[in-house]
Formats: structure tokens, sequence, C-alpha cells
């Protein structure tokens, strides 16, 4: 497929997605915002484990639009904490076999690695995982790290102080997680990563071209954070360059949905407005000249002020490579097809899971009902046929 055929294709690598929004409601926003195609990519639950099943069966409505990027099985953690990497394999073939096209990992969110035990990613523990991952190219959206001024009590916003995203001594550093992360490439140069939210290193342009240029395989998502277009804004002529010089590394993305995930309530209304916020941000700043105004959104994004945002207006040929090319080239020209036999039987693992978890009491309150509503969902599609 040549990037000329596709020159206004739209390709958000970065949308999270859960029952109880239906796959519908989620096409109309992918509708609302002009996005042609999709990566999903999936979360751990804290009570019902997995929602890969559920973004399987909006990929299964829309095929050649939809692609999935699984979570790892965050039980192992609890399980088999000595021995995660050969279990995450296991789990990794049986998602590709159920029809995803990746990983997303969440582990290197600091939040995260303050209340589930996840060994630090340079530990032994992790190298089959590795290992693996980089022999058969398997891709991985990783979130590392969160803005730097989460861990200064003067700077971090109202909004993430609000959700317990202040890190103190406590919380694991942003530069040791850098260190581990960047020992895992040392040993496993050719692993397939992108870094998401831009690898929160949008004020050290400078470091992340080292790394751009020793690690081929390393990408970004421009993913908002709104702190990472205010680092750009401040020294816009220095991003232009950086932009135009690693092209082929930076993927479209917003982050639609993510409110949903953490449990904020769904309002379809309320979500095509701010999801059309959140794409108009990164196209507005990529494609457009001159300086714009981007209007507060209640201090979740944007702020409680306006905020004035410098275009890059980048070439046409390069904005293709990054709201389309950039990913088909590191994932695939189409999605994998889902095997909904498969499914099913992962439906019925994550519901023996959640019943172990249950009665380990990990699980306060155990939710069995979206794993039976996909089940129900492919039952009914084999019925139709």
């Amino acid at each position: 497929m040549k990037l000329m055929d596709n020159k206004n294709r739209i390709l958000d690598c970065h949308i999270h997605y859960s029952l109880p929004v239906t796959p519908y409601e989620l096409f109309d926003i992918m509708d609302h915002t002009k996005t042609n195609m999709a990566n999903l990519v999936i979360v751990p639950d804290r009570q019902r484990i997995s929602s890969v099943p559920e973004a399987l069966m909006v990929k299964y409505l829309n095929p050649n639009k939809i692609f999935v990027f699984a979570c790892l099985d965050v039980t192992q953690y609890f399980m088999h904490k000595n021995s995660v990497g050969k279990h995450f394999v296991k789990y990794v073939k049986r998602m590709l076999k159920c029809g995803c096209d990746g990983i997303k990992m969440i582990e290197g969110k600091p939040d995260l690695r303050r209340t589930v035990p996840i060994p630090d990613f340079d530990l032994p523990v992790w190298d089959p995982f590795w290992a693996f991952a980089e022999a058969v190219g398997l891709p991985i959206l990783w979130h590392v790290n969160d803005p730097e001024e989460f861990w200064d009590k003067s700077k971090i916003p109202t909004w993430a102080k609000d959700r317990g995203w202040f890190y103190g001594e406590d919380t694991i550093n942003n530069e040791d997680q850098y260190r581990q992360v960047l020992t895992v490439l040392k040993r496993h140069p050719r692993l397939k990563l992108i870094f998401a939210h831009f690898f929160f290193m949008s004020a050290q342009l400078e470091r992340l071209s080292k790394i751009f240029d020793e690690y081929p395989n390393v990408c970004v998502d421009l993913t908002p954070g709104i702190e990472m277009y205010i680092n750009f804004s401040n020294n816009i002529s220095e991003v232009t360059r950086f932009f135009e010089r690693f092209q082929s590394r930076i993927l479209y993305g917003t982050d639609i949905g993510a409110r949903i995930v953490l449990s904020e309530g769904f309002d379809l209304n309320e979500t095509k407005s701010e999801s059309l916020n959140r794409s108009n941000l990164v196209r507005t700043f990529l494609t457009k000249s001159g300086q714009y105004t981007i209007q507060s959104d209640g201090n979740f994004l944007i702020g409680v002020e306006d905020f004035q945002l410098p275009a890059l207006n980048l070439p046409l040929e390069v904005c293709q490579k990054i709201f389309y090319g950039n990913f088909i080239r590191l994932v695939s020209e189409k999605p994998k097809q889902v095997n909904s036999e498969m499914v099913i039987k992962e439906c019925k693992k994550i519901k023996f899971m959640i019943r172990i978890m249950s009665l380990l009491k990990l699980i306060k309150n155990p939710d069995y009902s979206y794993a039976n509503q996909v089940i129900d969902f492919f039952k009914n599609k084999k019925k139709e046929y």
C-alpha cells in the first residue's frame, strides 16, 4: 500500500476502549473526529481484568479499520511474579491467535507501579518476554513515566493531583524507569517500541534524538498531555527541525476514551466533544500555520485557561507519515483477523481468573458480565452464518 494512495487517511494509534461503550458509539466518535482507522489500546481493569475481548468484538464488526493492542495479563504479577516473562510469552501468543495486532503496556505508569508488584523491567524475570518480542517483531506501545512535574508538588496540575498522580519518594523515580527501559533496549536493540506521550521527553529533544539514533525501531506518539505542547511551544524552531528529521518515528494518537477507562462515567455527547478537542489539538499543531488558541476544557487536558499554540505547518508528505504511514509500516497494512473461537476461550479464562483473584481477595467486586456479553455476541454471530 503506497502512502500516496492514502493522502487523507487518519489512523489514531492510541484510543482506549471498553464496554459499556458500545462498538457503534465508538464508530460514532470516530466519524465525529474524522478518524478513518483506530488502534484500540487496552489497559488492565481492577475488577474484570481485561477488556481485550471487548475490543476484539469491535474489530470483528469493522475488521478493516480496527487494530487492537492487548494489555498484558496483570494477574501474573500476583500469581507468578518471579517468572512473569515466560508467562507473558504464552499469553501474547494467545492474544495474537485471538486477532490482536500488538501489545499495550501501561506498566511504566508510576501510579500502577504503586499498586501492582511489577518487577523492574531490566530484571531477568522479564528476559523471555523481551527476547520473544524482539525475535517476532512484536509492536509494543508502552507508557513509561508521566510528566516530570508530577514529582513536584509546586508544579503538578490540579487535575493530576486530584487523581492521585503526585509521585513522592514512595513512588519509583522517572529517571530510574528511564534507566531500566534503556537497559532493556541495550540488551534487545531491535525491539519495536512506540513510547506513548512522546516518552515524556518533549522538553528533552536532544536526549530523545540520541535514543532515536541508537535504536532504529523506537518511535513515539503525540498523544496529549498538554505539557507536551507547552514544551513544544517554547522552542518551535527546534521542534520543527526535530519533526522533519524524525518524521518516520512519530505517530498520531489522541488518548480518546481515557477518561472512560478511568471510570469517570460516559456521556456520548460529552465524549464526542472531548475527543474532538483532542484530535483538533494534535492536527492543528501538525498541519496549520501561525498561532492558534486552544480552548480550556475545564482542567482535564488543556487546563482552566486557554492556551496559545504555535503550529508547525508540516509538509503534506510528512503529515501522511505521522497520521497513517508510520503505524502501518511498524505494525501491518491490515489488521489481523479475529478468531471468534479463541476469543470465547479467552473470555472463559478471564472469568476463571476473576474468580481466583476474588477468592484471594485481590478483587473486591468481581464482574463477569462483560466477558459473558462478549461470549453471547460471538455465539450469536456463529448462529447467523
